[in-house]
């Protein structure tokens, strides 16, 4: 098999790994308030930076 094929296939799986890579990301989120109670529990909110969102987690 030539060589310039192959190189060319693992360059481009390369490439569209990269991008999958990139497409996923990570949640972008900062904690506004945590609370931890003495039983345990807590209340937790965060705020997506990229649209604004805003998650409230309470643990009981």
């Amino acid at each position: 098999m030539n060589s310039k094929p192959r190189i060319a296939i693992y360059l481009m799986t390369s490439f569209l790994a990269a991008a999958f890579v990139l497409q996923t990301g990570c949640d972008r989120k900062e904690t506004v308030i945590d609370i931890e109670g003495p039983d345990g529990g807590g209340v937790s909110v965060e705020r997506d930076v990229d649209d604004g969102g805003i998650t409230v987690d309470v643990d009981r």
